[in-house]
């Protein structure tokens, strides 16, 4: 199945319940401290929050954890009629409790897909069918806290939003943008596009050239904050699943991009594998796998991607 194809915020909600439930709605242990006081993974990819935010529901993208640790957003799909609909849900700890899982007060109506924080978590963007965008297609919009109050959802504008459509967002430290858009010369006609955003305004998207873009599908972009580097999604030749495995290229001073390096098989184990995210502090990748007939959130010790910069920074040195 095409799960682009399948695929906002509410920041400080009515204090509700400090007790999270799973997915059969009975009563579980409260939950506290920083990533609803999980234990850390290792290297080997663990599921993150079993039954409670990875069920056996339908997620989808990745879990967007703010950069102070508060506050989760994730996307639940929704069938209305047999059609798929993105759901966003949340969580946040107050008093230092988490509340239960709950539809984010923006959501519930509109195909609603990819919820994801500013850096400085004043923002909380995400993709959204919703009336007011620009074109026929997905656009990225915002809620932007204010005085520890949220705005109403925001169109991003025009440009980065444009008749080829937006989602998957991720910025970088200076606000440009990649996103997924509509290409046709593709094998899902989708392609990874960059919005620069220069002297505040966002620059007409630009396509990833190869050896990003391929006739296959390439997806799920997540860029580092710096824009060193991109991992993303695709289903070009070499990868273990079905469908789409995750990818590692490298940008030089030149914004030329290194071959991408298929991720080993502790990520890349043969099941479709998506929605690449390392978490603000830089500790953890956190990512989707389709596990068990299902999409299910993954999460394990970002130093997996450190080994593949520290060989890149070494070959660097030699050149």
């Amino acid at each position: 199945m095409n799960k682009f194809l399948i695929t906002q915020l509410f920041c400080l909600a009515i204090v509700i319940s400090s007790v999270s439930i799973n997915a059969e709605g009975n009563d579980m242990e409260q939950l506290s401290g920083q990533y609803l006081g999980l234990t850390p993974p290792g290297i080997e990819p663990e599921l993150f929050a079993s039954g409670i935010i990875s069920t056996d529901g339908a997620q989808h993208c990745f879990p967007a954890i703010s950069p102070d640790g508060k506050e989760i957003y994730w996307m639940q799909i929704i069938f209305e009629n047999k059609r798929p609909r993105g759901e966003i849900h949340y969580m946040e700890e107050i008093d230092g409790s988490w509340t239960k899982p709950e539809v984010a007060a923006f959501s519930g109506i509109y195909n609603d897909q990819a919820p994801v924080f500013s850096h400085n978590g004043n923002r909380l963007y995400f993709s959204s069918s919703r009336p007011g965008g620009f074109g026929q297609k997905t656009n990225i919009w915002f809620i932007e806290k204010i005085d520890s109050k949220c705005s109403e959802p925001q169109n991003l504008g025009s440009p980065p939003n444009t008749d080829v459509g937006a989602t998957q967002p991720s910025f970088t430290l200076d606000g440009s943008v990649y996103f997924v858009g509509s290409y046709d010369s593709t094998q899902w006609k989708t392609a990874i596009y960059r919005s620069r955003y220069i002297n505040g305004q966002y620059q007409k998207p630009e396509l990833l050239d190869y050896p990003i873009r391929t006739e296959f599908a390439d997806i799920y972009p997540y860029i580092a904050p710096d824009e060193s580097f991109l991992i993303f999604g695709s289903t070009r030749p070499g990868g273990n699943s079905v469908e789409s495995d995750l990818y590692l290229s490298f940008r030089d001073s030149s914004d030329n991009w290194s071959n991408p390096i298929h991720l080993d098989k502790s990520i890349n184990n043969g099941k479709s594998v998506s929605f690449p995210f390392i978490t603000h502090d830089g500790k953890y990748l956190l990512f989707n796998r389709f596990d068990d007939g299902t999409d299910k959130f993954h999460w394990v010790d970002a130093k997996i991607i450190q080994k593949y910069i520290t060989m890149q920074d070494s070959a660097n040195k030699k050149d």
